[in-house]
């Protein structure tokens, strides 16, 4: 996550400690590529810029030499405690391992209910129609509250949020509702809406392993969703 502000607070100990990863830089500062590296590295991490051009921002600049004792910008602070300057920042935050172990284990499992339902229904038994349409939804309305949660704890007030979590679940009961042959591309539909959705309108409170880690699962339930679907349209004319 990355937030580039001028730095306004004589307070440099709460900006140091305001995210897991925090740079201090000048508006001329060469990075060589840290933000990149942040990214990738999939920290809650921020950009705080110190321009000189006040008296103010010399002494915010002055502050920070005499806490660090490093003469220069950038500046970089993990978990709040000084790290150096870019190679030492670089050496440090070399990239966390793509996604936390456990949610990617529970992430693809979480997949195997679909592509195991769509390959029943290719071998035979359309009645397997009714449970992959079952855990699609149950799905759906599961993606959809965790923004519940991640409002209930930001600090200001989300109201969209909450709005918003609870479409996932009236989607896939709506799709209950349904034939699975029409059922199916509905939930379908809502997957790659919700996603949409979330790259648009929540990617400052996601962290960047777990924006990944969204795309990845929802390419998977469409896949099995979609697959399932297409197992049925022989049935079509059979009743």
């Amino acid at each position: 996550m990355e937030c580039n502000v001028m730095a306004e607070s004589s307070d440099i100990r709460q900006l140091a400690d305001s995210a897991e990863v925090v740079v201090f830089h000048s508006p001329v500062t060469d990075l060589a590529g840290l933000d990149a590296l942040l990214e990738r590295s999939g920290r809650d991490w921020r950009m705080i810029e110190m321009g000189m051009g006040s008296a103010e921002s010399r002494g915010q600049f002055a502050t920070l030499k005499a806490q660090t004792g490093w003469p220069t910008l950038p500046q970089v602070f993990v978990h709040g405690q000084f790290v150096g300057g870019l190679s030492a920042a670089e050496a440090k935050l070399q990239p966390a391992s793509r996604y936390p172990t456990a949610a990617a284990w529970m992430g693809y499992l979480g997949l195997l209910p679909f592509f195991l339902a769509a390959l029943g229904l290719w071998l035979g038994p359309n009645w397997l129609a009714g449970w992959l349409l079952a855990y699609g939804a149950v799905i759906l309305a599961f993606v959809g509250a965790i923004h519940w949660g991640l409002a209930m704890s930001a600090d200001g007030p989300l109201a969209e949020p909450f709005y918003a979590s609870v479409l996932p679940a009236l989607v896939g009961w709506v799709a209950l509702l349904m034939p699975p042959l029409i059922g199916l591309p509905v939930l379908i539909a809502g997957f790659i809406a919700w996603r949409v959705w979330e790259h648009r309108a929540a990617p400052v409170v996601l962290p960047s392993w777990f924006r990944r880690l969204r795309s990845v699962l929802t390419v998977g339930a469409v896949l099995g969703l979609s697959a399932g679907w297409i197992a049925l349209l022989p049935f079509t004319g059979t009743g």
